[in-house]
């Protein structure tokens, strides 16, 4: 990471960029209310990847005990390819086992093959699938998880 770039905890300042992004990332994207929410969670970790001061990814997650679940993970489409993605993974897999968390677990869009590329990189293995658990369009989702105690 450069020193231009930081992360940040995620809070109300940022959702009007962190739903330009959203929007520009998902065929189906949340609403300000599913990030709203996850915001005022307590027991959520919202993080955000500031590049030259410009919000260009975030992820969140919550937990449950000593399991984490990785709920949304984007950076903007002009930011692709860069390795963003991953380092932003990284981070908030490490601040989840820095909080106690020993596993990781989300779901991913059957046919969205570089995030589960992404994913398997990281050490994420797939542990079943629910069919048509995605609507516009339709899809299934794969279900990955990862030990994160080691990271």
């Amino acid at each position: 990471m450069s020193d231009e770039s930081r992360f940040v905890r995620l809070g109300p300042i940022h959702l009007h960029r962190v739903m330009e992004i959203e929007r520009g990332s998902f065929a189906n994207p949340w609403s300000e209310a599913d990030f709203y929410y996850l915001l005022a969670d307590r027991d959520a970790l919202c993080l955000g990847l500031l590049h030259r001061s410009e919000l260009i990814g975030y992820a969140l997650g919550y937990f449950a005990g000593r399991d984490f679940q990785l709920a949304n993970l984007a950076v903007d489409p002009a930011w692709r390819k860069q390795g963003w993605a991953r380092q932003l993974l990284g981070r908030m897999l490490h601040a989840a086992a820095e909080q106690g968390a020993s596993c990781c677990a989300l779901e991913v869009r059957s046919a969205n093959r570089a995030a589960r590329a992404l994913y398997c990189k990281v050490g994420f293995r797939i542990v079943g699938r629910r069919a048509a658990y995605y609507s516009d369009p339709p899809d299934d989702a794969v279900l990955m998880e990862c030990n994160i105690e080691i990271l």
